[in-house]
C-alpha cells in the first residue's frame, strides 16, 4: 500500500497496512454455502498478499495458505466472517486481526446500507467490476466443484483484486475526516471475532428432550381445543384459521364440505355401492364479542384475531374464558411449531451436526447497529427453548483479540 495512504494517521492503521492478506474462498452451494452444512465443501482459497498477484488455491495445497495468513498485518475480506468460518473448519485458522469491508461500508452510510455487496461497493469507488461468469453456471444448477478450473480460478483472483481495491479507497477514506469512525470500526472488527468464534462454536440444543417436550405441549393443546369445543358445540372449526376464530368471537358463517348420499351406483365397478355428493353445510355463529373501536375487517373477509387484538376485547365471563384458552392453544402452538420442533428441525434441514445450533449473528442489519441474529434468531428464544441449550465452554479465540485499540 502507497505511503501516501498512511500519512497522517493513527499507528493503528499504518501497522495495518504493513502487510494486508485478502482472503476469499469458493464452496458448493447447499444452503447457500453455510460451512456448518456437513454436504459442503470449500472449493477454492483465493488470496492476494499486499501489492502481489493473487493466488487461488485447491483443495491439495489448501495448507499453503497458513504461511501467507500467519504474516499478515490484517486479513481482509468482504463479508469476512463467511471466509473465516470456511477457513477455521478446514484449516483450523483463526484470525486475530480483521478488517470486513463489508462493515466499513454499512458504517460509511450511517448504518443504513444493510448488507453492502461488493459490485455496488466496487462502482461507487469506481475501482471496476466483477464478471461474473459463475453464477451462470449456478443458475444452470452447475455445483462450484463442477465448474471449469479456469472460470472459478478468475472469479476467484478477480474477487480478491476487487477487494484489495475496495481496502485501498476504505484506508484513505478512514485518513481523510472519518478517524474517529476508524475507531469505532475497529471495535466492530474486534467484534466480529468473537461472533464468528461464537457462530463455529454453535450451541449445543437438546432435540430428543425438546421433541419430548413437544409431545406433552401436544396433549396440553388437545385439552384446550377439547374445552373450547365443548363450549361452542357441534361446530367444525379449524383454530388455525384467522377466518374461522373472527367468525367464533365476532359472528359469522363457517361451511364445512360433508358427502351427503344421493343414491347407489346401478352400474360399473362399483355397481351396488352407495354414491355421495358433497354440499357445503352452513353453520351461522352468534356475536360474542364487539369488534374494537375503529377496527376494520381485512381484505381477507374477518376482523383481526392476533394476540394484542384479543387481550383489549371488551368481554363478558363466557367469553373471557373462551379467548383466555384460545390465547394460551396460540402461545403453546408457536412454542411447539417454532421452538421445540422447530429448533430440530433446521438443525435437520441445513445438515448441521446433530444437536448443534449455528445462527447467523449480524452485524450489518439493524440502523441502530445492534446485533441481530437469524436462521435461527437465538437472541429471543423463550424460557421453555433456553432449558434445552447446553453450554460447551468457551474456545480460546473467544478471548479479546491481540490488537488493541
Amino acid at each position: 500500500m502507497s505511503t501516501t495512504l498512511q500519512t497522517g494517521t493513527t499507528p493503528i492503521l499504518a501497522r495495518l497496512c504493513q502487510n494486508p492478506v485478502v482472503v476469499d474462498v469458493e464452496c458448493t452451494i447447499s444452503n447457500k454455502g453455510n460451512s456448518f452444512d456437513l454436504n459442503n465443501k470449500l472449493v477454492t482459497i483465493q488470496l492476494k498478499e499486499n501489492n502481489n498477484e493473487p493466488i487461488v488455491l485447491t483443495k491439495d495445497n489448501f495448507a499453503n495458505a497458513i504461511p501467507i495468513l500467519n504474516r499478515a498485518s490484517v486479513i481482509v475480506g468482504f463479508n469476512l466472517k463467511f471466509d473465516l468460518n470456511w477457513l477455521q473448519r478446514e484449516l483450523g485458522y483463526q484470525a486475530n486481526c480483521v478488517w470486513d469491508c463489508q462493515l466499513a461500508e454499512y458504517m460509511f452510510s450511517a448504518q443504513t446500507w444493510r448488507y453492502p455487496d461488493l459490485n455496488t461497493t466496487c462502482d461507487n469507488y469506481m475501482v471496476g467490476h466483477k464478471l461474473n461468469r459463475v453464477a451462470e453456471y449456478w443458475a444452470q444448477g452447475v455445483d462450484t466443484d463442477a465448474i471449469p478450473f479456469d472460470v472459478l480460478a478468475e472469479y476467484g483472483a478477480q474477487d480478491v483484486e476487487l477487494t484489495y481495491a475496495v481496502f485501498q479507497n476504505q484506508v484513505a477514506k478512514f485518513c481523510d475526516g472519518y478517524q474517529q469512525q476508524f475507531r469505532l470500526f475497529r471495535l466492530h472488527c474486534n467484534d466480529l471475532l468473537v461472533l464468528q468464534d461464537m457462530e463455529f462454536n454453535g450451541i449445543c440444543y437438546d432435540t430428543e428432550a425438546s421433541l419430548k417436550q413437544s409431545e406433552s405441549l401436544e396433549k396440553q393443546i388437545r385439552e384446550l381445543e377439547r374445552k373450547l369445543l365443548e363450549f361452542i358445540g357441534n361446530v367444525p372449526i379449524n383454530f388455525d384459521s384467522n377466518d374461522h376464530i373472527s367468525s367464533l368471537l365476532y359472528g359469522g358463517t363457517i361451511t364445512e364440505n360433508v358427502r351427503v348420499p344421493i343414491g347407489v351406483y346401478k352400474s360399473g365397478a362399483k355397481v351396488g355401492q352407495t354414491r355421495f355428493k358433497i354440499v357445503p353445510k352452513e353453520y351461522n355463529l352468534p356475536r360474542l364479542v364487539e369488534p374494537l373501536k375503529g377496527s376494520e375487517l381485512k381484505k381477507e373477509g374477518y376482523y383481526s384475531t392476533d394476540e394484542s387484538t384479543l387481550l383489549s376485547l371488551k368481554t363478558n365471563k363466557t367469553s373471557k374464558g373462551m379467548i383466555t384458552w384460545l390465547l394460551e392453544r396460540s402461545k403453546l402452538m408457536k412454542l411447539k411449531s417454532t421452538y421445540l420442533e422447530g429448533l430440530p428441525n433446521v438443525i435437520t434441514k441445513h445438515n448441521w451436526k446433530p444437536n448443534m445450533l449455528h445462527s447467523n449473528l449480524n452485524q450489518c442489519v439493524a440502523a441502530t447497529g445492534r446485533l441481530s441474529s437469524t436462521k435461527p434468531n437465538q437472541q429471543n428464544l423463550p424460557k421453555e427453548a433456553k432449558r434445552f441449550c447446553i453450554s460447551t465452554g468457551i474456545s480460546s479465540n473467544a478471548i479479546a483479540p491481540t490488537l488493541r485499540l
